[in-house]
């Protein structure tokens, strides 16, 4: 991603974890205060994270408004913190407060059961405060796309397909993956996983998040990704 003004590669271990020896971050400067961190391979038993969590989270199908009437969400959603926390999630939130010197209450989860299963260009805008935060997400499973894009592109906010043109790269998360969005990332810049349009089969993936925000500058006033939303007619 040179284009977004290039990479810094830097080594960063927690002894005694789950976590690789000496996992390999990849910053990506996508300038003006945004950027988002890469760690190929965080994990080396993403895949018996993703079994133990299919089986021990009680998920549930979350509701969108959309076309001003309420859907089921194309996704299964979760939650663990405290006690109830997978230990290997464990790990990875004490290395995320150790490299960026924040907390989090917690792990929301996301699972995308098949290639259907997705999530439209968004902001993460339950923080409210979104000039200066840290969202971790995870990747437990298959491979999917992970899109980013530059707020002010001219598409839709809730699109969740893409045509190559314009800022809009993918990141594409595998099983033990980590992101780090941070910064102004979640001002300027919109995320999705879209479906899987033809080709192979594609199983099931989990994404756990994790998110901070420091509560400084202007509060984000607008409805949420699941907020309902209407329209002139």
């Amino acid at each position: 991603m040179s284009g977004y003004g290039g990479t810094v590669r830097v080594v960063d271990a927690l002894p005694g974890t789950s976590l690789v020896e000496a996992p390999v971050v990849e910053r990506i400067d996508l300038g003006r205060g945004s950027w988002v961190d890469v760690v190929r391979g965080l994990l080396s038993d993403g895949d018996a994270v993703h079994d133990d969590l299919v089986q021990d989270v009680s998920w549930q199908q979350g509701r969108v408004f959309r076309y001003e009437r309420w859907i089921d969400e194309p996704r299964l959603g979760g939650w663990q913190a405290g006690s109830d926390l997978h230990p290997v999630l464990a790990d990875v939130s004490r290395w995320l407060a150790r490299r960026y010197r924040v907390a989090f209450d917690g792990v929301a989860l996301a699972r995308y059961r098949h290639a259907a299963d997705s999530v439209g260009f968004h902001r993460d805008r339950e923080m409210r405060w979104l000039e200066d935060t840290v969202v971790g997400v995870l990747t437990l499973g298959a491979t999917r796309s992970f899109l980013m894009r530059p707020i002010d592109e001219r598409r839709s906010s809730h699109d969740d397909l893409v045509d190559g043109s314009g800022r809009t790269f993918d990141l594409a998360p595998a099983g033990g993956d980590l992101l780090v969005m941070g910064g102004r990332c979640q001002a300027d810049w919109l995320h999705a996983v879209p479906k899987v349009r033809g080709g192979p089969v594609v199983g099931d993936r989990i994404s756990a998040q994790y998110r901070w925000t420091s509560r400084r500058g202007r509060p984000d006033i607008q409805p949420g990704y699941r907020a309902p939303r209407f329209y002139s007619r």
